[in-house]
């Protein structure tokens, strides 16, 4: 079974980070291993989360106990998300090489969460953490239209600047809320060429959308979607989830009552092939 280790926040009481990116891919088909990097009773903005970061030497011995159980050279691909402090970099870091020796096969997935919408939420150590020492040593990227600024120190407020700021990066990358005339789209860009998929505008969408974007694209490109087609199955089910969650007036994304969407979205816009520039 394809097996993916996801290195995320886990908040008890809302759907985000690993809450959110295990159930998805899980439901894809693939096996999740989920390592914490924060432990909170809730999301920072609703007020003091309690919890707190998980030490770097308390996330390098639960990677190591899974390194002593030989599971490292099953593991298909790293996923990383929120951290929680910047020491957690290096631990990171040093695993996926081991990862990588024991499966050569293997990818590393780098979902920089550090914020949204002009605006950073997480700590400038941990910001500088991520563009410094995290996402150049990643195969993949995962970030939103902010974050991908932030990487390439451009601004990205149109397809056409999203294509040329991943362009800059070189690896395959996937930049999600990118807004259109439609509503909002995900930049599929890869050195061989770039799609585009999106869906029309929601009036809000719950907290933990782009973590699920990432999950779903990164699980079905594992278990051996193509990558347009993983593009394309992640868009709709994202939006068929913030659909019902928002019918059901809820503030998290209600995956366990829309989980038949995941693998199969109602919704299935087209990805579109883009001349290469």
């Amino acid at each position: 079974m394809k097996t993916i280790l996801s290195i995320q926040s886990q908040v008890v009481g809302a759907r985000v980070g690993n809450s959110v990116a295990a159930f998805a891919m899980e439901r894809l088909g693939v096996r999740v291993l989920q390592a914490p990097t924060v432990l909170l009773g809730r999301r920072p903005d609703h007020g003091a989360p309690g919890g707190g970061p998980i030490p770097a030497e308390t996330l390098a011995a639960l990677l190591e106990g899974l390194a002593a159980d030989g599971i490292f050279a099953e593991i298909d691909a790293v996923l990383t998300g929120y951290l929680g402090a910047p020491e957690q970099v290096a631990v990171i870091l040093d695993a996926v090489q081991r990862i990588k020796a024991a499966n050569p096969k293997a990818v590393f997935v780098c979902d920089p969460v550090l914020g949204d919408d002009g605006k950073l939420f997480v700590s400038n150590a941990i910001a500088d953490a991520v563009l410094n020492g995290l996402w150049p040593h990643a195969d993949w990227l995962t970030p939103n239209a902010f974050e991908l600024g932030l990487l390439t120190g451009r601004t990205v407020d149109s397809l056409n600047a999203a294509r040329d700021a991943a362009k800059r990066i070189g690896k395959p990358v996937v930049c999600s809320s990118i807004r259109t005339a439609l509503g909002l789209g995900n930049l599929l860009s890869q050195p061989t060429g770039d799609w585009f998929c999106e869906t029309a505008r929601l009036p809000r969408a719950p907290k933990g959308t782009g973590d699920l974007l990432s999950a779903l694209f990164v699980g079905r490109r594992v278990r051996g979607d193509a990558p347009a087609i993983a593009l394309e199955g992640a868009t709709g089910a994202v939006y068929d989830v913030i659909v019902r969650s928002l019918a059901a007036e809820s503030e998290d994304l209600l995956l366990p009552e829309a989980q038949s969407v995941l693998d199969e979205p109602v919704t299935w816009p087209r990805a579109r092939s883009l001349e290469m520039a």
